[in-house]
């Protein structure tokens, strides 16, 4: 799947919160966010403070979020053309991630910058990861941190590594078609074409026209 394709879906997930587990819709880290875990690379993660202004939380603090993407996330900062405040836009993104630690869009204008963005000084700078990390650790009942944590890490080729946060997304959001679409493509690269096959079924059966894991699946002998 193409990469760009997941921001069609990226909507839907906003509204899950409400419902999940009938439990209230409040991040158990929200409130503090503090920079956690390691690059890939084994460094520390690091990053500037909230200052005097935030960090709040994509889903619920809707009214905080304009005075950020205003001025910070632009169409053209997410979708890496250039920067508002600073030349790349990645320092924009950084800005609006600072704030708002699970911004789902800004999320994966980072995922996109890391895997795509030819300066290695920038993505060893701006790791996509610990964004991931500080936004799951600050709202852990969000889903979308993991599954974007799943695409980020499967896109660099670790599909093992990216199953476990496939996982996690799916126990919170077992109904969303992208992510059993991008589930199903992972088992696919593990080789694991039972799974693979099962999570097709589901996907294509909810509406995914994607045709790239069916054709997967047919090329293998696993798709009647």
């Amino acid at each position: 799947m193409n990469l760009f394709t997941i921001t069609q879906r990226l909507v839907g997930f906003t509204a899950l919160c409400a419902t999940l587990l009938a439990a209230p819709c409040l991040a158990e880290g929200r409130g503090v966010a503090p920079w956690v875990g390691e690059t890939l690379d084994g460094r520390q993660c690091t990053g500037p403070s909230t200052e005097n202004y935030g960090p709040y939380d994509f889903r619920i603090d809707k009214s905080k979020l304009p005075i950020v993407e205003n001025y910070h996330f632009t169409i053209e900062v997410e979708q890496l053309v250039r920067g508002v405040s600073v030349s790349h836009p990645i320092g924009d993104i950084q800005y609006t991630l600072t704030k708002i630690p699970n911004h789902h869009r800004a999320l994966y204008s980072a995922v996109r910058f890391s895997i795509s963005d030819p300066s290695k000084d920038l993505k060893r700078k701006y790791p996509a990861e610990c964004f991931l990390q500080r936004a799951i650790h600050y709202a852990p009942d969000d889903p979308v941190p993991r599954m974007l944590f799943g695409l980020y890490l499967h896109r660099l080729g670790n599909a093992r590594d990216s199953l476990p946060h496939y996982l996690r997304a799916e126990a919170m959001s077992p109904n969303d078609v992208n992510l059993l679409y991008n589930m199903g493509l992972v088992y696919f690269d593990l080789g694991k074409y039972d799974e693979a096959r099962r999570y097709a079924e589901r996907a294509y059966a909810a509406g995914v026209t994607f045709p790239g894991l069916q054709r997967k699946l047919r090329q293998a002998g696993q798709w009647d």
